[in-house]
């Protein structure tokens, strides 16, 4: 089964949700297009091809795009709420675009006054045309599908905000973070509601930071549990009923302070060392690599990787660089050897033979193309990681520091300093890459005195010039996501954090140790081990239904509990819900859902993480945030927040999106009809014929109105009587 197939898979889930709520809107034998807007055309592109939607609309079209009057079709508005698209749907009443509306409309937020204000007005819902092409409103609907599934465990808020940490962290932005906690609040809400669950809510809660953005996790608990209100209000079927057996949710909020090292360190798994060290993906989220077509041709290709229809992808992201290599190995062997067309299989003797082979397979066109794809882009990681000496030597110094500064062996190194000038003054590791190191220690260190810093720089080969702004715009920034790594003087305390990551040394490999923060923390929610005093519940307690029999003994506070079972046990197939009648009749054991949102960005050490869990707990598990940070990208972000950046100088879509203009395009109010041009008056002339300007004109001149030189008396009296006979027609 494809894992866009799989019934846990958001993407399915959406999916289904989406047609379902279109299907159900059409009678049969009418005819309906589609009309969105940019938001919901994203979420439409991820999750349904356009050929799947076109079996059941006639056509798909943008709101805001130049669109025929078509009478004698319906249209289904599939559309955010607000100014914009309110707008332009009152022009389609205007026009008569449409045979009927129907609104499938995003859920309303009552805090965003204007759209909610506006939706509700005179010139919409209480305008009696607007009334009647929405059949009395007996047409309108809301629909929770804004979120905006990216892996089969992994959401977005929207496709549009590659990096929010300037919104949040950034006190130059302040005027934008409630509009970007809606937004979360939003997704969050929406992935809730479809997946029929009413949570318990937890949030972090940082006990020793009171940085500038240290309620976040709150603000958006707050609004998360504000829109579930509201929306249970408004729906009499929600909360569901629960189910016998199934414990309840729990969604957990916190944001990108909880794990700084989790953005910093270098990730030896596939698909997260191919983000951070290809550059081209690492920089447009593009692989370009040459390839071999069917015809033995060279050629130049272009893909993302994000295909959660591609079977190998999904089978090799999460694993070790090293697993995945001999497990595409053993693919291309396979392959080979169930081709019907065998070639000569003993000529190939070398990882490049084994490849000549390949591209030279008659059929297994797109089980070839996947596999050229991640051979070439696996050999591509081994070879800059040997070539920069990654897991060599930075590798084994980063997990160090981060394990506190004990070695793979156990044993604690003393050199640390030493080893980070070694590698600052190496020629084959990137700048960013020492940039990297350099943070990485401040955090073990607690932070260092400003000279430090100066010096390190000029082992990284940071321009003099340069050195300020670096320490300023980068490693001081690190403050204002609560770890203060600049210290005044030498003589101040060390920085200590409360750390939620873990370290664990028996059977992985030594640049592996690393665990993620938000790991930990959400084994220990789900055995209700989680201190309170650092992840309150928002409002909600657990009853003790709530809690698994088998956990009601040991419920306790402690933040740092045993971690319970291997994650290296072989995948568990998710199975929680084939079908809502097999749960009701008992034949499917129903699994408690997680729900973690990380504002401020998510690594993909942490969305690893998530799939190991859910494997090793056999629940589902989901995370989201607003993007999935690259550690470039955490680097840009830190930069971004500085004092001297401003919001209008950040490129920030939703600076965008609030300062977008809000009436409806012109050409929306054509009606397609041939315009013909008002009677032209000739004008008096001169004797020269020339034109006599207004003001020089006779004030009783009726030159327009004269007969002809050729009338007759006739004609003049034959007008008469026409004027008489148009009065009985009065």
């Amino acid at each position: 089964m494809s894992k866009t197939q799989d019934p846990s898979s958001l993407i399915f889930l959406q999916r289904q949700y989406l047609l379902d709520k279109i299907k159900s809107i059409q009678l049969g034998g009418g005819l309906y297009t589609l009309v969105t807007d940019e938001k919901t055309e994203s979420v439409l592109n991820q999750v349904v091809s356009k050929d799947a939607l076109l079996r059941i609309v006639t056509s798909i079209e943008r709101i805001d795009s130049k669109r025929k009057i078509q009478s004698y079709v319906e249209g289904i508005y599939f559309v955010d709420l607000n100014p914009f698209t309110i707008n332009c749907m009152i022009a389609d009443v205007q026009t008569h675009r449409y045979k009927k509306g129907h609104g499938l409309f995003l859920p309303l937020v009552q805090k965003d006054v204007e759209s909610y204000s506006f939706f509700h007005s005179t010139k919409f819902m209480n305008n009696p045309k607007v009334l009647h092409y929405f059949d009395n409103g007996n047409n309108v609907y809301f629909t929770p599908t804004v979120f905006h599934p990216v892996e089969q465990r992994v959401f977005l808020a929207d496709s549009n905000t590659p990096n929010s940490m300037a919104i949040y962290y950034n006190e130059n932005c302040a005027d934008l973070v409630l509009a970007q906690v809606r937004k979360a609040a939003k997704a969050i809400m929406n992935l809730i509601v479809i997946t029929g669950e009413f949570p318990l809510i937890r949030f972090y809660n940082p006990k020793d930071s009171s940085h500038f953005a240290s309620r976040l996790p709150e603000l958006i608990a707050d609004e998360v549990q504000n829109q579930i209100d509201n929306y249970a209000r408004e729906n009499s079927d929600y909360p569901p009923q629960s189910i016998e057996g199934k414990p309840r949710s729990i969604l957990l909020i916190t944001d990108r302070t909880l794990d700084l090292y989790a953005p910093l360190l270098h990730e030896f798994s596939y698909q997260a060392m191919a983000m951070d060290i290809v550059e081209s993906l690492e920089r447009f989220g593009k692989y370009k690599y040459q390839t071999e077509n069917e015809r033995g041709e060279s050629q130049k290709v272009e893909v993302t990787l994000e295909n959660e229809d591609d079977e190998n992808w999904v089978s090799l992201r999460h694993l070790h660089i090293i697993e995945s290599s001999e497990l595409i190995i053993n693919k291309i062997n396979e392959l080979i050897k169930n081709n019907p067309l065998m070639v000569d299989r003993s000529k190939a003797t070398t990882s490049s033979d084994l490849m000549w082979v390949v591209a030279n397979l008659k059929g297994f066109d797109e089980e070839r193309r996947q596999i050229t794809l991640h051979k070439t882009l696996v050999d591509e990681c081994l070879d800059i990681n040997a070539n920069r000496k990654l897991a060599e030597f930075a590798a084994d110094f980063e997990q160090t520091c981060a394990a506190g500064g004990t070695s793979f062996e156990g044993v604690r190194n003393k050199n640390l300093h030493d080893d980070l000038i070694v590698l600052c003054s190496r020629d084959d590791l990137h700048i960013n890459d020492k940039i990297r190191l350099v943070l990485i220690y401040a955090l073990y260190r607690g932070g260092l005195v400003e000279s430090d810093f100066v010096k390190l720089a000029s082992f990284i080969g940071v321009h003099q010039k340069q050195t300020t702004s670096l320490i300023t715009r980068c490693f001081f920034n690190l403050h204002k996501l609560g770890f203060p790594i600049v210290k005044k003087s030498v003589n101040d305390k060390k920085i200590v954090k409360h750390l939620f990551h873990t370290i664990n040394n028996e059977g992985t490999y030594n640049t592996s140790r690393f665990g993620p923060g938000v790991k930990d923390v959400l084994q220990n929610a789900m055995k209700y081990q989680l201190d309170e005093s650092w992840f309150p519940y928002f409002r909600d307690k657990p009853l003790e239904d709530d809690i698994p029999a088998a956990q009601r003994s040991s419920n306790s506070t402690n933040s740092n509990g045993p971690v319970s079972g291997s994650l290296r046990n072989p995948r568990v197939k998710a199975s929680w819900a084939q079908s809502s009648y097999k749960v009701n009749l008992g034949l499917t054991k129903p699994k408690q859902r997680i729900f973690c949102y990380v504002a401020g960005g998510i690594t993909y050490s942490e969305t690893r993480s998530i799939y190991e869990l859910a494997q090793a707990t056999n629940k589902d598990i989901y995370i989201g945030s607003e993007a999935l940070l690259k550690p470039r990208d955490f680097l840009i972000g830190l930069q971004s927040i500085d004092k001297v950046k401003h919001m209008e100088e950040l490129d920030l879509q939703l600076f965008k999106d609030l300062n977008k203009p809000k009436e409806a395009p012109l050409h929306l109010f054509e009606t397609g009809q041939p315009k013909f041009p008002p009677p032209v008056t000739p004008q008096p002339t001169n004797s020269n014929g020339n034109a006599v300007p207004l003001h020089y004109q006779k004030r009783n001149s009726h030159v327009g109105n004269l007969p002809s030189s050729g009338s007759t008396d006739a004609s003049s009296s034959k007008d008469k009587k026409r004027s008489k006979l148009k009065k009985l027609f009065k």
